[in-house]
Order: structure tokens, then sequence, then C-alpha cells
């Protein structure tokens, strides 16, 4: 009866999975799909990455010039309330100044709006509390980014 029954019928033989080889374009197409959108991805990180580390270096920057701001202050703490100021000018080339007050104001001025996209500060006396704003644009980094301050006060002396 075996015989009849595989005369009758023809043995159908599954492919077998050895015999397969190369990769077909569906899979191909897949692993180039995946690959892209990881490239994008890291792509994407890289931009940000540079966007928030120009943020930070502008950041930093405003630091250095607040701070020696306040330094200039506790050195010439005599004319303290003479130091105050506004600085929303354009980068323009500074004239030597004829007193350390002048030279201090025109150092600043022309470092903060030289140093800082959009750059503008202040400097602001009462009694012995001075308060130095320094702010910039963030539009370089990203469109429509507004502006960014950095703000610091400190007491200074000139009786210790």
């Amino acid at each position: 009866m075996d015989k009849e029954r595989s005369a009758q019928r023809p043995l159908i033989r599954l492919p077998n999975a050895t015999a397969q080889r190369g990769v077909s374009l569906l899979e191909v197409l897949v692993a180039v799909l995946v690959l892209a959108i990881g490239v994008l991805g890291a792509v994407a990180m890289q931009i940000s990455a540079l966007r928030y580390n120009a943020s930070a270096a502008y950041t930093t920057q405003a630091s250095f010039l607040a701070y020696d701001m306040l330094d200039r202050m506790r050195a010439n703490v005599d004319h303290l309330p003479s130091y105050v100021t506004n600085v929303n000018t354009p980068c323009a080339a500074g004239n030597p100044g004829g007193s350390i007050l002048a030279t201090d104001q025109q150092d600043f001025a022309h470092a903060v709006s030289c140093l800082l996209p959009g750059g503008y500060g202040s400097v602001a006396v009462q009694g012995n509390n001075a308060t130095v704003t320094i702010g910039w644009s963030e539009e370089r980094i990203l469109a429509g980014g507004g502006t960014t301050e950095f703000v610091i006060s400190s007491m200074i002396r000139g009786d210790l």
C-alpha cells in the first residue's frame, strides 16, 4: 500500500535551511533603513552637543567678566559708587582711560559687547553691595533662542 500511495502522489521536497544562500533584497533594505536612522540620531546628538557647548562657553565667559569687574571694584574701593554703568553698545575699539575707574569701565564695556553675541551688561552699586548683570543673545545657537543673563551680587568692603 505504501508503494501505491507513493506512486500516486509525487513527493514534495521542502527546501533545506542550508540550501538558501545570500540575503534577500528586503533584508538589506531593512538593515540600511535601521543604519540610516541610527546615523541621523547620532548627527542630531552631535548638533545638540555643539549647541549646549556654545551656550556653556558664553555662560563661562560672562562669569569671568562679572568676577573680573567685581575684583576691579574691590581693588579700587574708594571709587565704588562711580562704577555704576550700563553697556548696550555694539563692539568697538575702546579708548585708553585716563584713570583706573575709566579703564575698568571701558574694559568691561569692550569685553561684554565684543566677546558675547549681542552682549549687554550693567553694574549697580548700593552701599557696599555691587551687582553685575551680563546678558547675551542665544539666537546663534537656537533660532528664536532669546537672551540669557548672568547676574552676580557681592558685598564689597573697604575697611577690612
